[in-house]
């Protein structure tokens, strides 16, 4: 394994390369300057406007923060909650830019290489709009195979009045499971661990996950070990989604330090 990532922190940085230099953009000036543009038709928050609209609006703040280069095709997602403690409607935007991954590794001559890495690079990002001031964080990347997209979803896990963001994502054969609270509106990880990891080889593994109540507001993450579901027939295990079967059998216990802002084991866990 040490073998394979060193080749996907090399591959990273080859990708890395390929980019444009982003600069310090500027949270919703991109966003605020076209909604204002239409106040006379009283187009303003994006949830509320149409397709159309929210698409020029979103794939703009897209360009101009990932620096897309001209023409390039990219494809994003709108996943909505409630994601604060306002109230309202907000979303995660999940951007996937596998054209991009497999144009760079064209262009750097390592295309043979990027593909037994399963493009892994910086070609996976999401970005967090708030509904109640109508405004986009700045993108968060998240290294990763763009051969899929982000998983998004949500859970009860800092409050049961909001939902906080759970990202699952793919490397190879493998998968990673990660937790993002919002600080001051803006994303912030405070948890990873894998979902599985060696996928269709005989030393697979496989965890599964439950957000416990814990001794302070924010629920325990518990870690249990798992088992993956054999497949049927030929697969890619870079990108099949395989069945994880989960057990009682307890790996590791997470409790949150709001001091530090992230989550650690039991300091009576074994492996902690």
């Amino acid at each position: 394994m040490k073998i394979i990532y060193c080749s996907l922190i090399l591959w990273f940085f080859v990708a890395c390369s390929n980019e444009e230099a982003i600069g310090p953009a500027q949270e919703s000036d991109i966003f605020d300057s076209i909604t204002n543009k239409n106040t006379d038709d009283k187009i303003g928050y994006l949830l509320d406007s149409s397709a159309f609209y929210a698409d020029s609006v979103i794939r703009k703040y897209i360009r101009e923060t990932l620096n897309t280069v001209d023409g390039e095709k990219f494809t994003y997602t709108i996943h909505t909650e409630a994601l604060n403690p306002d109230k309202e409607i907000d979303a995660i935007i999940s951007v996937n830019r596998l054209a991009y991954a497999k144009q760079t590794a064209i262009e750097s001559g390592h295309v043979a290489q990027a593909k037994k890495l399963a493009y892994m690079g910086p070609f996976n990002a999401f970005i967090f709009y708030d509904g109640r001031s109508n405004s986009f964080s700045i993108p968060v990347p998240v290294p990763s195979s763009p051969l899929l997209p982000l998983d998004i979803s949500f859970a009860n896990i800092s409050s049961n009045k909001h939902k906080d963001l759970v990202v699952d994502f793919r490397i190879r054969n493998s998968s990673y499971k990660e937790v993002y609270f919002l600080f001051n509106n803006k994303p912030s990880k405070v948890f990873q661990w894998k979902n599985f990891d060696g996928f269709g080889t005989p030393n697979s593994e496989a965890y599964s996950f439950a957000f416990n109540p814990g001794n302070g507001p924010v629920r325990d993450i518990l870690v249990y070990n798992a088992k993956i579901e054999a497949p049927k027939g030929e697969i890619d295990p870079f990108i099949f989604k395989p069945k994880v079967v989960n057990s009682q059998d307890l790996r590791k216990r997470f409790f949150y330090v709001p001091k530090q802002g992230k989550y650690f084991s039991a300091k009576d866990d074994p492996e902690g």
